[in-house]
């Protein structure tokens, strides 16, 4: 069964309202859909980050995937991990990367559909059927309106997720207002939530200086804070965080490569690393970054980037997969308006079935397909790295 063509195609899915973080807002999901078709007339399918860009390098990298037989995803793996550390023409580094991870999750879709495989048990053996999230908690204007100033309470955020989706752990993705203001939400979120919550972490996403990191966390210790995601940027200002503060601290942000990981070691920066199935180069290499934090006794997970119903799917496998995931993963999925698959996935106590089908068990919806990328043609991809909301506003690290 051997790749004949392949379809990308950008989709762009709005956010229930837009949600904000340090460096700007996330107003909607740019992904790229992929159908992969065999000369056996076989079809296989993935999703990936990224709009128009990715789904162009899907099309230019076609030498390294056409009559790739698609249960050799590994070999589709190989040939675009030279995307994963080479610095040589980086306007095409990042969307080559994206669209291999896109294509080789399209190959194991497809070799599971022939085998009659769970994509799971492809990458493993699948060891639990459900898998647990934890809430995704933003500060969030109050509409999409260009007119709408309010941002709303993170702490009511927070327990409306738990209460519609039953989830135990919280992640709140601070660094918005000044730290004391946020410290004291953190403490009412805690105090408010109670037994219910089991676990709590925050994600400043780099916004703090060393001082800034060292005082907050140092004071919300007491709160029993799961781990502080990114709190500074670079793996030095992590290290010395790490040096003088109790509360572990994770990152999807200073360590993205494998290169990186033995320095993140000998400065002894992180305790956990949340991975991706995107932007890590594909399963394959998430597969191998779970390995490696075993090895050196980090923790591992996962987290989001705005994933619709096929990535969601993936994950799920992934996870099911890999003991080495013991902390709840991220999702956006109750922030998005909609999905392109057929049965949406929904949280049930806060964690979502392993799909039950070959291959990554999902199908796509062509309705919804064609709707969300009519509606990328008409908006094309937002730059989160700004606020319409304010204009005149520019990030800057560190912030406080």
């Amino acid at each position: 069964m051997r790749i004949r063509e392949i379809r990308a195609t950008p989709v762009l899915v709005p956010m229930r309202r837009p949600l904000l973080h340090s460096s700007g807002t996330e107003t909607g999901t740019a992904r790229t859909v992929i159908e992969l078709i065999t000369d056996e007339g076989a079809i296989g399918i993935g999703e990936t980050r990224g709009g128009a860009s990715v789904a162009a390098m899907v099309e230019a990298a076609r030498e390294l995937w056409v009559g790739v037989d698609v249960l050799e995803a590994a070999r589709i793996a190989r040939r675009f991990s030279y995307y994963r550390v080479t610095s040589e023409q980086l306007h095409v580094v990042g969307a080559m990367k994206l669209a291999g991870a896109g294509v080789e999750m399209a190959c194991w879709d497809a070799a599971g559909r022939s085998l009659g495989k769970r994509a799971g048990d492809l990458w493993g053996g699948i060891e639990r059927e459900r898998i647990e999230f934890a809430a995704y908690a933003f500060y969030r204007y109050a509409s999409s309106s260009p007119d709408e100033r309010t941002v709303e309470s993170v702490v009511d955020h927070a327990i409306e997720l738990v209460e519609t989706h039953g989830f135990r752990d919280v992640k709140v993705k601070n660094g918005i207002k000044d730290p004391e203001e946020e410290l004291a939400d953190v403490r009412r979120l805690r105090s408010e939530l109670g037994t219910r919550m089991r676990h709590l972490r925050i994600d400043p996403n780099q916004v703090w200086s060393v001082a800034t990191a060292v005082r907050f966390l140092s004071r919300a210790a007491e709160l029993d804070i799961e781990f502080c995601e990114d709190p500074v940027a670079g793996i030095e200002g992590m290290g010395r965080v790490n040096a003088m503060v109790p509360v572990p601290l994770a990152t999807n942000m200073c360590c993205v490569s494998f290169e990186q990981v033995p320095d993140v070691v000998r400065a002894r920066a992180l305790d956990v690393i949340l991975g991706d199935v995107h932007f890590w180069g594909g399963p394959v290499a998430a597969g191998q970054l779970a390995r490696v934090c075993d090895t050196f006794s980090l923790g591992f997970s996962l987290h989001s980037d705005r994933e619709l119903g096929v990535s969601t799917a993936a994950m799920l496998h992934f996870a099911a997969a890999h003991p080495q995931i013991r902390h709840a993963i991220d999702s956006h999925l109750p922030e998005q308006v909609d999905d392109v698959i057929t049965e949406p996935h929904t949280f049930v106590d806060g964690t979502l079935a392993v799909p039950e089908g070959p291959g990554l068990g999902v199908e796509l919806d062509p309705e919804k397909v064609a709707k969300y990328a009519r509606l990328y043609e008409e908006q094309g991809e937002a730059d989160e790295f700004r606020n319409p909301w304010k204009p005149e506003w520019w990030p800057v690290l560190p912030l406080y």
